[in-house]
C-alpha cells in the first residue's frame, strides 16, 4: 500500500468566472478573481491498496454518490498517468461547513490532486499538477 496526505485552504470568488473553455478539463472561459482563506482547510489521504476491489471515497467521514464519480474519474486519470491498476482509499475532511460557498470542492480537488499524485509515486510540477 502507497498513501499520502495533503492540505488545500478554502478561497472565495470575489469575482468569479463564467463559462468553461474544456469542460472535460474543467477550464474556465476567463479568468476569476479569489481570496484563499489560509485557515480553513481541506485535508485529504488517498491510500493506493492491492486489496481492494474497488474505489473508496469518504467526504467528511459518508459516503457521497454525486461526488465519488469525478473523485473516482480523477483517480482513473491518475492510475493512467502512473501504469496503475490498483484501487485507493480516499478520505477528505473539510474544517469548515461544506457548501457554504467557499469552494470546498475546489479545496478538495487540489488536495486530491497532490496526495493521489504522490501515493501514486508521480512527482508532477505545479503546472502538471494544475491540469
Amino acid at each position: 500500500m502507497s498513501s499520502a496526505r495533503a492540505r488545500a485552504c478554502a478561497n472565495i470568488a470575489l469575482v468569479k468566472y463564467w463559462g468553461k473553455r474544456d469542460t472535460a478539463l474543467n477550464l474556465p472561459a476567463v479568468g476569476s478573481l479569489s481570496a484563499t482563506l489560509a485557515g480553513l482547510r481541506t485535508e485529504t489521504r488517498v491510500a493506493f491498496d492491492r486489496s481492494l476491489g474497488a474505489d473508496q471515497v469518504l467526504l467528511d467521514g459518508e459516503a457521497r454518490s454525486a461526488e465519488v464519480a469525478r473523485v473516482v474519474a480523477f483517480l482513473d486519470r491518475v492510475r493512467q498517468l502512473a501504469g496503475l491498476e490498483t484501487r485507493a482509499r480516499v478520505e477528505s475532511r473539510n474544517d469548515f461547513p461544506t457548501g457554504a460557498g467557499l469552494a470546498s470542492s475546489a479545496s478538495g480537488f487540489a488536495a486530491l490532486a497532490l496526495a493521489a499524485t504522490r501515493a501514486a509515486g508521480l512527482a508532477l510540477t505545479d503546472a502538471e499538477l494544475s491540469a
